[in-house]
């Protein structure tokens, strides 16, 4: 698949964060510039290398399913294992938000409430009578 390009992870992240209310709009493109200068064309990403900054992007970039991580075990000298952490850019994600846009979760107590008409909100108090003073 073609690497992803500044306009379409700039897109994708409109559409999720910036939508979401998650991240101000004007962050976007630098968001999308700083992610790819870490990738430049490559699909991965060794975690050690992202700043304390940009590892909090990146999170934010994963709850969305444009970033995805990955951990492998690699054995060292004297039988050491270190565990290497991986960032993946979920390019098929990446696009699809940016040319469809996020789906929006339909919230079922929403619906019920918006189908509920004004009058079934109009509970009679104009016709009910005061309730008796409190002795």
């Amino acid at each position: 698949m073609p690497a992803i390009n500044e306009d379409e992870l700039t897109r994708a992240i409109e559409r999720t964060l910036v939508a979401k209310g998650k991240m101000p709009a004007e962050q976007a493109r630098p968001t999308a510039r700083r992610v790819l200068e870490y990738f430049g064309l490559e699909d991965s990403v060794l975690d050690n290398k992202l700043s304390s900054e940009d590892r909090d992007h990146f999170y934010r970039l994963e709850e969305e399913g444009l970033l995805s991580s990955e951990e492998e075990d690699a054995t060292v000298s004297r039988g050491k294992t270190w565990r290497i952490h991986y960032w993946l850019l979920q390019k098929a994600r990446i696009r699809d938000v940016g040319q469809t846009g996020e789906r929006q979760v339909s919230d079922d107590a929403e619906a019920v409430y918006k189908g509920i008409s004004d009058s079934a909100w109009d509970r009679g108090t104009a016709s009910r009578s005061a309730p008796p003073p409190r002795p």
